[in-house]
């Protein structure tokens, strides 16, 4: 390849020479050079060129030369990696023949021991979990790692390895009967559902609360830590537990018992309140509940009072047979002694007119107590109605996969129809005792009509 480019520029100042030849002639008269000065200067320029070449074929020789070096040293350790790979390996496969006897050989004369510590590995993996889930876990902590550590452990344990397993069984059965304090980390305790530090009381191994708030904690299913309820129970669950918090030294409380560890008080503070019950009636059930029978109640109520105030009334006038304008009875009175002069039909005409002019008085809102008992259950119905319209358009879309999708439905369903007959039933007891008591005010003002009629035919056949 270097003989071609020395040929191939050898060739061109060869041209170029002839070319200077041809067009020198006049310049170098000018310039005072000869054509002798051009063709040695030609011949240095060539000499210089080869020199050139020749140095660069040196360098590629010796740079060639060096990488054969390299390549013969690295051929060289990749042999002896290989050949140490194959001395491990016959090594490996020694060793594994040697382990294998000798756990064959310690299998052997185990014997008995072996199936101890077989029954041993057993037992510890059915006890781990029942202590990793246990609230004393946490106020007696390190048995599972221990026993974890040697059920999991390729020697053979020791007579303190094999004792720690009854250990942490009669540290967990003493725990049960424990009532006392400790303190541990909880989630979902601090400010903001935080983790936070927390003295606890614990009743055996069953419930536990905070000493401060009476947070009722359990073990986390997932996290397999102490988790504060999300929902805590309250009522005389919350005040057992705080009357046990601040209990004296052997004095006797009752207290909650969950038996089992926390679930029956998940239960108890997901229990829907009366509020959230109320919410999940949607409008209609808002319409029955806080329109409907709070305005029939006050209305029957108002009327009961009245009626019973205008009965007591009206009997001592009846006593008194005293004329006014304070109850019906009265301006009845009133009236005969307005037209007693007047013939017995025209009398008894007035009197008749006054007695229907005093009736819508007695029984004024007593119609619309009757309306509403009525028309509550109706709006339950209509409840009941988009209830089911729910729980079908629930069915159509998402199939009856899950039931928690139709639990909206029906729950609006059930709870109208419950509110309905909830305001339908006092609103008809009080519409009863207002129509009682109604018809016994008009009865008597008819009575006492009468008796005036009757005194004054009497009085005018005796004339």
């Amino acid at each position: 390849m270097l003989n071609i480019k020395t040929t191939v520029k050898s060739g061109a100042l060869a041209a170029l020479m002839s070319l200077s030849l041809m067009a020198v002639p006049s310049l170098a008269t000018a310039q005072g050079v000869t054509l002798g000065d051009i063709i040695e200067r030609v011949r240095s320029d060539s000499q210089q060129l080869t020199e050139e070449n020749r140095q660069r074929v040196r360098e590629f020789q010796e740079a060639r030369d060096q990488q054969a070096v390299i390549m013969a040293e690295a051929r060289r350790e990749l042999n002896a990696a290989e050949a140490r790979a194959r001395s491990l390996s016959v090594q490996y496969d020694a060793n594994e023949t040697t382990l294998s006897d000798l756990q064959s050989q310690l299998e052997t004369e185990a014997g008995d021991f072996g199936e101890l510590l077989g029954q041993f590995r057993q037992a510890a993996g059915e006890t781990m979990p029942v202590i990793s889930n246990s609230l004393a876990n946490f106020h007696y902590p390190g048995r599972v790692e221990k026993l974890s550590e040697i059920s999991q452990a390729s020697s053979l344990p020791t007579r303190a390895d094999l004792d720690s397993l009854p250990k942490a069984i009669l540290m967990e059965m003493v725990a049960q009967s424990e009532v006392t304090t400790f303190t541990a980390n909880v989630s979902n305790a601090g400010e903001n559902a935080a983790n936070a530090e927390k003295e606890l009381m614990r009743i055996g191994v069953f419930t536990a609360a905070t000493t401060d708030g009476t947070q009722f904690v359990e073990v986390g299913e997932k996290s397999g830590r102490l988790v504060a309820f999300a929902s805590q129970p309250g009522g005389d669950y919350r005040a057992n537990m705080s009357r046990l918090i601040n209990a004296d030294p052997g004095q006797v409380v009752r207290a909650p018992i969950d038996p089992t560890r926390g679930d029956l008080f998940a239960i108890f503070g997901n229990t829907v309140t009366l509020a959230e019950r109320l919410k999940q009636g949607g409008l209609v059930g808002a319409i029955i509940f806080y329109f409907i029978m709070p305005l029939g109640i006050v209305l029957g109520l108002f009327k009961i009072v009245t009626l019973m105030m205008m009965g007591g009334a009206m009997r001592s006038t009846a006593k008194t047979k005293k004329a006014g304008s304070g109850n019906p009875l009265a301006r009845v009175f009133d009236t005969y002694e307005a037209h007693r002069s007047n013939d017995i039909e025209t009398l008894e005409l007035k009197l008749d007119e006054q007695i229907l002019r005093e009736t819508p008085k007695i029984e004024r809102f007593n119609d619309i107590v009757k309306v509403l008992a009525a028309v509550a259950p109706l709006v339950g119905l209509l409840g009941t109605v988009i209830g089911m319209i729910i729980v079908f358009t629930a069915i159509t879309n998402y199939g009856t996969g899950d039931p928690k999708i139709m639990a909206g439905g029906i729950s609006t369903a059930l709870v109208t129809t419950v509110l309905g007959l909830v305001a339908a039933i006092p609103l008809l007891l009080l519409s009863a005792v207002g129509s009682s008591l109604a018809r016994g005010n008009q009865q008597i003002l008819d009575e006492q009509a009468a008796g005036l009629v009757a005194e004054r035919a009497e009085s005018g056949a005796a004339a």
